[in-house]
């Protein structure tokens, strides 16, 4: 979804692209101390990985959650956010080659930090087998079985999630920003599909992008990722199941 908001902006919106910030905010609550939105496994590990993002022409790379940005979110409110490394940036460098900068944010509560802090020091996070009174288990695997399973979150899931991006850059000789968003409630999304929002944002671009191939709007032979392919009528879909575009042409940016 984000590589076609970043399509439909070098489409539309820009001659070149200077920047792009991806913002991710979850702003739900599922009433838990402590709970991940989708496989556990994945999501610590995706956390508590370094991060980096891409500056002129090269990879940044950071200590895990080592820059944090606050943001004021559009039906969700101020949220601290985090800079972390997404698979999405590595094409998006490739395919918009005249940008200078791509980064990645996720919104974290400090209970869900200081909770997978706490697990990372004392080796739960750990991805290593040990030898536990005679079984072999992993640590993060046997943490996963312990935590709520996402897919029971749907039902005490409540808020909303924004998820966009903010550009800068030139059209016309003009320096202009740009911000496409969408925002997702998590109870409405419950009652359509009984789940919560992270699944909904997850779903509907992937079979929004199922329904470009069979009918025909995204047709190119080999690999490619989503932003080498028209953005409109993706987007339009997208419109029409159920995540719904919101623009600004004068966002605050981040720092």
């Amino acid at each position: 979804m984000t590589q076609a908001y970043c399509a439909y902006a070098k489409k539309h919106e820009f001659d070149a692209i200077d920047t792009i910030d991806i913002l991710d905010c979850n702003g739900g609550d599922h009433g838990y101390p402590f709970a991940t939105n989708f496989n556990p496994e994945v999501n610590l590990r995706e956390v508590s990985a370094p991060g980096s993002y891409w500056e002129d022409g090269h990879w940044v790379e950071i200590p895990a959650m080592s820059i944090k940005r606050e943001y004021d979110f559009d039906r969700v409110g101020q949220k601290d956010m985090y800079l972390l490394h997404h698979e999405e940036i590595e094409s998006l460098a490739q395919n918009i080659p005249e940008v200078k900068r791509i980064r990645f944010f996720m919104t974290f509560g400090q209970s869900y930090l200081t909770h997978m802090k706490c697990l990372e020091n004392v080796g739960m996070l750990s991805t290593t087998p040990i030898d536990f009174e005679g079984q072999e288990i992993v640590p993060i695997k046997f943490l996963k079985a312990l935590l709520p399973d996402p897919a029971s979150l749907g039902p005490r899931t409540h808020g909303k999630t924004n998820i966009g991006c903010i550009f800068t850059g030139k059209k016309d000789g003009q320096e202009k920003s740009y911000y496409i968003y969408n925002v997702c409630d998590h109870q409405e999304c419950y009652r359509e599909v009984e789940s919560q929002a992270i699944s909904y944002t997850t779903g509907v671009p992937a079979m929004c992008g199922a329904l470009m191939l069979l009918t025909g709007k995204w047709d190119m032979t080999g690999v490619h990722t989503v932003e080498e392919f028209d953005p409109d009528p993706f987007l339009d879909a997208l419109d029409k199941y159920g995540l719904p575009r919101s623009e600004s042409h004068s966002p605050v940016l981040v720092d």
